[in-house]
């Protein structure tokens, strides 16, 4: 007889009334648990949740008995399995009204407290993902800041309690930029890369964390040593997350970035080829249907072109052009995050028309910059850069075949462009010049 069947057999035995009928089903309630974490059974965690319920129907609110406590803690957490399993919010909503009525049985002092904070914390970030509302962020962060002072160094908890922090934080930074934010990450990361952690399951994730942020820093101060420490850290990462583990991909994206970046910067070439060589590895760990497969694509691509800048392989150029021809078939066409890719690929086929004068190239990148500019309405912050992209191409098909209304529209693009840009700002000079060019074309 297995453990479960034994829990129901000691439950018979408890009939309604019994003393030990409450016991019965707790046990019953936890032990359909353990075995959904075993064997990820959903009718397992459906009816560890329809016993646990009957369980703290029999610990009402007046009632003195210990218990309602701890059942409306292993209730709300089977709930936010369920939501994380299945999506549905009503389980997610469920389970933060039971845990504010458990935290409310725990006041300052008590037993278990820390414990409470941090759950309820954790479902409030998980609704602000859902929701975007920023009051559960806040509360969240006002909630995990309590918890982390009830867990101080050397407690088993607190590295899930910063890394539950540290993501809240993330989110309140990339949402409303708050330098103080950015500072409390850093201090929060170091805390979580403390050797004594090393062995922490969570270890791992810290030093990714912590990597990132000190990126996020690098973009608002420029500061190079910022750039760096975050690509040490981030081989560091890589050394904790070994071929075979999942979250290994996204340590290897992550330190893709920061490499191209620095080539942009200080223009190593080890770097860029490293950050290719990463990238080639990041994607074998997606499927196709991974949501960040598209992304993958597009930043290997972009790095192939700048190899093909550089070194003029003309194979560099064909892959780029291949990669992100898949990126795009991968997000639907009428996505605002179809235009990245779909610069990049009007950017390579123009050059390879440039260069090699392969045929359709032209067409193609007309019709993807038309489509750009469809998803980069007036006032986008790219729009000026999209006009005279088309613009050019525009130009470049009426020098081909002269086509007045090409040449009329590469006219009207260019002045766009104008129209938005700030005179002094580079890009300003070379549209004005442009201008100037067609122009005089239609003169002649």
């Amino acid at each position: 007889m297995d453990d479960i069947s034994r829990k129901r057999e000691k439950l018979e035995r408890c009939p309604p009334g019994h003393p030990g009928r409450y016991l019965a089903l707790f046990d019953l309630a936890h032990g359909l648990h353990d075995r959904y974490e075993k064997e990820r059974e959903i009718d397992d965690l459906n009816e560890s949740i329809t016993v646990h319920r009957d369980a703290l129907k029999l610990r009402p609110v007046e009632n003195e008995k210990s218990g309602r406590p701890k059942s409306l803690h292993h209730l709300a957490f089977c709930l936010s399995l369920r939501y994380e399993e299945l999506g549905a919010v009503d389980d997610l909503e469920e389970a933060i009204t039971l845990q504010r009525e458990e935290l409310a049985l725990r006041p300052s002092g008590r037993p278990g407290r820390d414990v409470c904070l941090y759950n309820l914390g954790y479902y409030l970030r998980m609704r602000f993902e859902e929701q975007a509302e920023v009051c559960d962020l806040e509360e969240a962060i006002r909630l995990l800041r309590a918890a982390l002072e009830l867990r101080p160094s050397g407690n088993q908890q607190r590295s899930s309690t910063l890394r539950q922090l540290i993501l809240c934080l993330s989110h309140r930074h990339k949402n409303q930029g708050r330098v103080a934010d950015l500072t409390e990450l850093l201090t929060l990361g170091r805390a979580a890369v403390e050797p004594r952690s090393r062995g922490h399951a969570d270890y791992a994730v810290s030093f990714h964390s912590f990597a990132c942020n000190f990126m996020r820093r690098y973009v608002k101060t420029a500061a190079i040593t910022d750039l760096e420490v975050s690509i040490e850290l981030h081989r560091a990462a890589l050394e904790l997350r070994t071929p075979g583990n999942r979250d290994r991909s996204s340590t290897l994206h992550e330190l893709t970035l920061c490499l191209s970046t620095r080539y942009d910067k200080l223009g190593m070439v080890a770097d860029l080829e490293e950050a290719i060589e990463f990238g080639r590895a990041a994607l074998k760990f997606l499927t196709r249907r991974h949501p960040s497969h598209g992304e993958y694509l597009h930043n290997l691509a972009f790095n192939l072109r700048k190899r093909f800048v550089k070194q003029a392989a003309m194979q560099d150029l064909e892959e780029a052009i291949e990669l992100l021809r898949t990126a795009l078939k991968l997000c639907p066409t009428g996505r605002l995050d179809r235009s990245p890719s779909l610069h990049e690929l009007v950017f390579c086929l123009s050059r390879r028309r440039d260069e090699y004068r392969v045929v359709g190239d032209l067409e193609g990148a007309v019709t993807l910059g038309r489509e750009i500019l469809e998803l980069c309405p007036p006032g986008h912050p790219n729009r000026a850069s999209f006009l005279h992209d088309l613009a050019q191409c525009l130009a470049d098909r009426f020098r081909q075949q002269p086509t007045a209304a090409d040449l009329d529209e590469a006219i009207v693009l260019e002045q766009e462009a104008l129209d938005v840009l700030v005179c002094g700002d580079p890009s300003y000079g070379i549209s004005l010049r442009c201008l100037m060019d067609y122009v005089k074309m239609k003169i002649k």
